[in-house]
């Protein structure tokens, strides 16, 4: 029966990676939400498999502490190095410096010893499945060339890669280091990157058990592993059946991190949580980082949908038309239908606030537009907002054709003509040119007439 379920969830995860978009940088394209319960979790984001946005999120750039949620980088580091058919054939010792990094830290083990010969493979389920802080040292080691620092700096270049911008690591394994930091956006773009690129890591974080094999230190049946997320495992009080996988992050300096993936009725979710408290005001033991990602993926899956908000078509304006020919104004209809995850508990058609706005370089001084216009020509757009916030722009474009009429716009033109300053110049011009002319005339006729009488008086002489 394990072994089913155990095959089972390593399919479902593979499923929701492969249905997964392509997200390295995850994108909210409608409003987020607000559940009506809060969190105990410091930070977190929550993401829409299926189409690629965040529908959730708390303090989600907000300086957190990776904890064991590291070991996703240290395991996609090394599968960028060990080929997945090397995984079982290729071995690593295990260095007495690891374990002299880790004297007396508490740190999360498997049992590994001091030059124990393990194939990355098993070193690979016990850094996921038990957090085992040792493999991730014995890892680190190897991949680097036998240096530590070589491999924590190609898991700085990775998250370069990733697209994170405030992440950096000191270490492998996850052990507190003040400069060993990140936050929920950032660790969302690393979990869904690994969906994305590295099935193996999938395949092994979504695995509920798994049996080490026998090493040259230890015999057959040495250590039979269990996923830290008590969320998957059926026997446990945390059970959760829409979860799959897939890693978890203590420190008593930063509380309680996980990352999970969930799936329902076709709907999947990838939610990372941050800094959950590890103790009640009481002092005693709390796992409230498990409630917290039952109640957002119970809120997601019973109120969240995919929705057509707006439809293509709509009418949401008329403008005047000059010169119209079949008529004087153009109705502007939407020029796309949008759809995006919604609250069923919001009515959109009551809730969103909208504006238009009318493309300027198309519009006359008293607001009309001329003809000729074609049906779906491009004449603005239409914004709808909830609460201040963008939710979708469409273009806004015209309904119908409006021809032009030759004659109105010819009438116009010697209107504007007859009234234009041009004109008024060009009589002025007319008239100081006549009035010139004139005087030009009437100074020739007065010389004439004096050139007359001078002659008319030499010859009375």
């Amino acid at each position: 029966m394990k072994q089913l379920y155990r095959a089972l969830s390593v399919v479902l995860c593979l499923v929701l990676s492969l249905n997964m978009v392509c997200l390295a940088a995850p994108k909210s394209s409608a409003v987020l939400f607000s559940p009506d319960f809060s969190i105990t979790s410091e930070a977190a984001v929550m993401v829409n498999l299926d189409k690629g946005v965040i529908v959730y999120e708390k303090n989600a750039d907000k300086k957190m502490y990776p904890a064991s949620l590291t070991k996703i980088v240290t395991a996609m580091v090394v599968l960028d190095h060990v080929p997945e058919e090397e995984l079982n054939t290729t071995m690593y010792e295990a260095p007495l410096s690891v374990f002299d990094e880790l004297y007396g830290t508490g740190a999360s083990a498997v049992g590994l010893a001091w030059g124990e010969v393990t194939s990355v493979q098993d070193l690979l389920y016990s850094l996921l499945l038990k957090s085992a802080c040792e493999s991730a040292g014995i890892l680190a080691y190897n991949v680097g060339g036998q240096s530590t620092q070589n491999f924590i700096s190609m898991m700085n270049d990775k998250t370069k890669v990733i697209g994170c911008t405030g992440t950096h690591f000191t270490n492998p394994h996850g052990l507190f280091d003040k400069n060993q930091y990140t936050n929920a956006h950032d660790m969302a773009k690393i979990v869904l990157y690994a969906l994305e690129n590295y099935p193996k890591l999938v395949e092994i974080a979504c695995t509920l058990d798994y049996q080490m094999q026998p090493t040259n230190v230890h015999g057959e049946g040495w250590a039979h592993i269990y996923h830290t997320n008590s969320m998957i495992n059926p026997d446990s009080y945390e059970y959760y059946p829409y979860v799959k996988g897939f890693k978890t992050g203590t420190l008593d300096e930063c509380g309680r991190n996980l990352s999970t993936l969930g799936s329902k009725d076709g709907n999947n979710y990838m939610l990372v949580t941050l800094g959950s408290p590890m103790t009640d005001e009481e002092g005693h033991t709390v796992y409230d980082h498990y409630e917290d990602h039952r109640m957002l993926y119970d809120w997601a899956f019973e109120n969240l949908e995919y929705r057509q908000i707006l439809s293509e078509g709509k009418e949401i304006t008329e403008v005047p038309v000059r010169f119209g020919d079949n008529s004087d104004f153009v109705r502007l209809v939407t020029g796309e239908s949008y759809s995006c995850i919604w609250d069923k508990n919001y009515d959109e058609t009551k809730s969103l606030d909208s504006r238009r706005e009318l493309a300027t370089d198309k519009l006359n001084d008293d607001g009309s537009i001329t003809a000729p216009v074609k049906k779906g020509d491009e004449l603005g757009s239409y914004t709808l907002t909830l609460n201040n916030e963008e939710i979708c722009t469409v273009p806004l474009v015209a309904q119908q054709d409006v021809t032009l009429s030759v004659m109105d716009e010819t009438a116009d033109k010697a209107k504007n003509f007859f009234t234009s300053g041009y004109f008024i110049a060009a009589v002025i011009l007319v008239i100081i040119l006549v009035i010139a002319y004139v005087a030009i005339v009437l100074t020739a006729e007065k010389k004439r007439r004096q050139r007359i009488k001078r002659i008319r008086r030499t010859r009375k002489f």
